[in-house]
């Protein structure tokens, strides 16, 4: 039985976690929209520049799985509210550096507290939501990426356009997390309040979770699937400005700008799983669908790079990053709100969140030094061979499963 809030409430919830996800993802990604400039203007290698970004996301990931573990002992309303304000110091902090070094540190520093965010947002919203609030909560917890990502990218862009330096979008970034911070504090004490009870509180499990071979290994499957998530969604979303402006020769400005086509297309991604998790309830149904068409996609990137068309290439990326967004959502979101009854949702939000990350860590630097020494091509043919895979070991499962179902 969930404490569930009335529908004001519930809404209210809902947009609370949204926007302190929104402004934690701007704090975090505005390091890889900035990306272009940093390497100009520090005169770095896009391997040791990826290394920032690989120290966020390894401290990220390894954080989610302590705090997906922890997140059912903390008060929410305390726990969101520092790692927002912590995110906040730490983007001023990066304003005043000038060398790769300092950074690393501070973006690990940033990985850390913002570990604390996303297993603490989905327990709180499995412990208050019902059952018919679960799917608006999916849909909108899904879109704190591309809103983040937008407006990350996109005030970059305009930074860059107006030959402003790169760590303008850092103050903003700050300024985001630091209101946020005050606004989660405030208004998370009212649904306390009304519910008198805290965030902490641990939903009751009424279903009854078997461990048997078949599901140990459909785990194993989604967490192969959420660290090619991780690796295609990050490597995408990092290094896409960088191939435009070096292999068709679009300016910093114009080639961040476009990028942000791929966040709002990610928004189609979270429909899509909306419309098909209503026919299909497995997850690597769903996951096998996506990582399918993404294979597809990838090959036809590597088959028409020699064409030099930039509008083609963008929108090969785009329908990429759209199907990433599904799957991370299915990963993400769908699962640990799903399975409330049977598994605490901080704690696989935090374990699933964190395989994504293993990925991201390996994309940001792995395929930086790809790039480096090989070339860009090889870099389309290693997102290829990460595609295949996980579709291989999606398929697998759901035969697995299906012959399963067939002896039973």
């Amino acid at each position: 039985m969930h404490n569930s809030l009335n529908n004001k409430k519930s809404n209210f919830l809902i947009f609370l976690c949204w926007a302190a996800y929104t402004a934690a993802y701007v704090a975090r990604l505005n390091y890889n929209a900035s990306m272009v400039e940093i390497l100009e203007q520090l005169n770095v290698t896009k391997e040791a520049a990826g290394t920032v970004s690989s120290f966020f996301f390894f401290a990220y990931g390894a954080g989610q799985l302590v705090n997906g573990l922890l997140s059912k002992k903390y008060n929410t309303k305390y726990s969101v509210t520092i790692a927002l304000a912590a995110s906040c110091v730490i983007n001023l902090g990066m304003t005043w550096c000038n060398g790769i070094g300092t950074m690393k540190i501070l973006w690990l520093l940033n990985g850390i507290f913002q570990s604390i965010l996303w297993s603490s947002l989905i327990k709180t919203l499995s412990d208050n939501l019902a059952d018919s609030k679960l799917s608006k909560a999916v849909m909108a917890m899904s879109t704190t990426v591309a809103a983040g990502t937008f407006t990350a990218y996109g005030l970059s862009a305009l930074f860059s356009a107006l030959k402003m330096s790169w760590t303008s979008i850092f103050y903003v970034a700050a300024a985001l997390a630091g209101i946020m911070a005050l606004l989660w504090f405030t208004g998370i004490g009212t649904i306390q309040n009304h519910q008198n009870v805290t965030n902490a509180s641990s939903s009751k499990m009424t279903g009854k979770l078997r461990i048997t071979p078949v599901f140990i290994f459909t785990v194993i499957v989604i967490l192969i699937s959420a660290v090619t998530n991780g690796f295609i969604k990050d490597g995408v979303t990092t290094w896409v400005p960088s191939i435009l402006k070096e292999e068709f020769g679009v300016p910093a400005s114009l080639s961040i700008i476009v990028t942000l086509l791929l966040p709002v297309l990610s928004i189609f991604g979270a429909s899509l799983v909306k419309t098909l998790h209503k026919k299909y309830k497995n997850e690597n149904v769903l996951n096998s669908i996506f990582y399918s068409a993404s294979t597809v996609l990838a090959a036809l990137i590597i088959l028409t790079i020699n064409l030099r068309s930039a509008p083609l290439t963008l929108t090969l990326f785009g329908g990429i990053a759209c199907l990433m967004s599904a799957i991370n959502n299915v990963i993400t979101s769908v699962v640990p709100l799903y399975s409330r009854d049977k598994i605490d949702s901080g704690l696989s939000a935090g374990l699933l969140n964190t395989f994504c990350y293993v990925g991201s860590t390996l994309a940001t630097s792995l395929l930086g030094k790809i790039a480096d020494t090989k070339g860009w091509n090889d870099v389309f043919i290693c997102i290829l061979l990460f595609t295949v895979a996980a579709f291989a070991v999606c398929c697998i499962s759901v035969i697995v499963t299906k012959i399963k179902k067939r002896n039973t």
